[in-house]
């Protein structure tokens, strides 16, 4: 690795579409940073919810409008008019937290090596009250093979990282942060650092609660690309869910369980939305 400069720039890549309700948490978050060199990229693609509104209110970030279509899309372009010397995917619901950035960039000085650093995991809810925290650990690539160690919103990547790695792959459009991080892995030394760095915001519209079972189809295909086992993953990914059903049933919680499994069965039915390609 290249030696970074004493105060490298950092970049901020934003995807947004439709994202009123929580890009202002966003936007704030990284204009209150105490970093003194950050620049913030947002490309919304025609957002209807009043967004562009809300945006119109930053003058200081570089908003890319009309963006392309499609998450991967977005964030390859993005990337390509990043300045920084780091670059961070920060999604439109999620946020940082004070310092963030600083400590990100204290992360690479104090691990030169490293083409990504990252912390843990906080999730909060859709008014941004804590819900839980999650801590990660100094993953392999053979750990990332069977779990995604990196919270995307505190993963800092290394410009020299991200444009060794080509672009994002949208062959996988739920999953493409998680095989765009296993390429870094794959390449680079990565660093945990255990501290908390991001929140993750937990709402109903992500694409994690939306599209559930087209997830764990586009987990097994893409980590078998990467030479994974189906085992493993099929473990991680399956095995609480299973164990909280079992729990559901055992304690006579029949009604949530039931809940949980016609959100399951409705995610079926959006696979067809997921074959086109997803806005965000």
């Amino acid at each position: 690795m290249n030696p970074l400069p004493e105060t490298p720039l950092v970049s901020v890549v934003t995807p947004s579409f439709n994202t009123g309700a929580y890009i202002e948490d966003t936007l704030g978050s990284v204009e209150q940073q105490d970093y003194p060199r950050v620049e913030h990229i947002v490309l919304d693609s025609g957002s209807t919810d009043g967004t562009a509104e809300i945006l119109a209110r930053h003058p200081g970030l570089r908003l890319v409008t009309p963006a392309p279509q499609g998450l991967s899309a977005k964030m390859n372009l993005g990337f390509s008019l990043a300045r920084g010397d780091i670059v961070c995917w920060l999604s439109a619901d999620d946020y940082l937290l004070p310092g963030a950035i600083a400590k990100a960039v204290d992360a690479f000085k104090r691990h030169p090596e490293a083409g990504l650093v990252y912390c843990n995991s906080l999730q909060v809810d859709e008014t941004g009250v804590e819900i839980g925290r999650t801590r990660s650990r100094q993953a392999s690539v053979r750990d990332m093979l069977r779990y995604n160690y990196v919270p995307l919103e505190s993963a800092f990547v290394r410009r020299e990282a991200l444009e060794r790695i080509g672009p994002v792959d949208d062959s996988y459009p739920l999953v493409q942060d998680w095989d765009w991080l296993i390429r870094i892995c794959k390449q680079f030394p990565i660093a945990w650092v255990d501290d908390w760095w991001s929140a993750n915001r937990v709402q109903p519209q992500q694409r994690s609660q939306l599209y559930k079972a087209d997830i764990w189809l586009q987990v097994r295909t893409m980590t078998r690309r990467h030479g994974g086992a189906y085992l493993p993953v099929f473990a991680y990914y399956w095995g609480p869910k299973f164990l909280r059903a079992g729990g559901m049933l055992l304690t006579g919680q029949f009604s949530r369980f039931r809940a949980k499994l016609r959100t399951h069965l409705a995610s079926l039915g959006r696979r067809e939305q997921t074959r086109k390609g997803l806005e965000y």
